[in-house]
């Protein structure tokens, strides 16, 4: 279940679990998101080119239809407006919330992953996060179940098992939307590395690298989004890792 929609969606994140270990999801930042009694956290990062656009997709057909609102507009009004949150009933900013856990990328309870790295090398990338969160009896056949389980070909054909239909059951109406809006719209769309490019106006790209400047850069001295995945990749070779 999600964190932060749980008690809206009826569910009891408190209940006894029918597997080890529990599993969450969440967009907390790092001062916000539960921590403690062994918990250990799984962050990805993408590029936030990519994250734009496939944020605009997952509003599109269901907040608004397709073609009444532009990806140059949603982003200016909605995405890129977003900050640092002032409550914990506020998400951050995409950059605000990755300069959150940036800090505890080698802390022992994260693992800090990247998904064009899940893109280029998923077999790999299971065998971090089964040795990460202790699966018990992880062997080579539950590996090759679990990356194929996880490739964008099972989920485009199971499409229905990767969408938000609880969610719009429960918060639609509540959102001023009728009650079916979204429910013919998944959240597997591409599953590309790098599509944004072709997508994205020059200009909504050039605002996204200068926000990025303004609240990463300045802060990492970390300019873009390769230089900051490179320089983690050099820790972790320095690291032995």
């Amino acid at each position: 279940p999600w964190i932060e929609l749980a008690l809206d969606c009826g569910q009891d994140i408190d209940a006894d679990h029918p597997h080890a270990p529990r599993a969450f999801k969440t967009h907390l930042y790092y001062p916000h998101c539960p921590k403690g009694n062994g918990s250990r956290h799984i962050v990805v990062y993408r590029n936030p080119l990519d994250v734009c656009l496939s944020f605009f997709k997952f509003f599109e057909g269901w907040f608004f239809g397709p073609g009444e609102v532009s990806l140059d507009a949603f982003a200016r009004a909605f995405w890129l407006r977003r900050g640092e949150p002032s409550s914990e009933l506020e998400n951050a900013s995409f950059f605000h919330h990755l300069l959150s856990w940036w800090p505890h990328r080698h802390d022992e309870s994260v693992l800090l992953l990247f998904f064009e790295d899940l893109k280029r090398d998923l077999a790999g990338s299971v065998d971090r996060i089964a040795n990460f969160i202790g699966i018990p009896d992880y062997d080579d056949a539950l590996q090759k179940l679990v990356v194929s389980q996880s490739t964008f070909e099972f989920m485009s054909a199971n499409a229905d098992k990767f969408d938000e239909k609880l969610t719009k059951m429960h918060r639609n109406e509540a959102c001023g939307l009728s009650k079916d809006a979204g429910m013919r719209n998944g959240k597997v769309v591409s599953g590309a590395v790098g599509r944004a490019q072709a997508e994205l106006s020059r200009d909504l790209s050039a605002e996204i690298q200068s926000k990025w400047e303004h609240v990463i850069g300045t802060a990492t001295g970390l300019h873009t989004y390769e230089q900051l995945r490179t320089k983690f990749h050099e820790e972790l070779s320095e690291r032995g890792s």
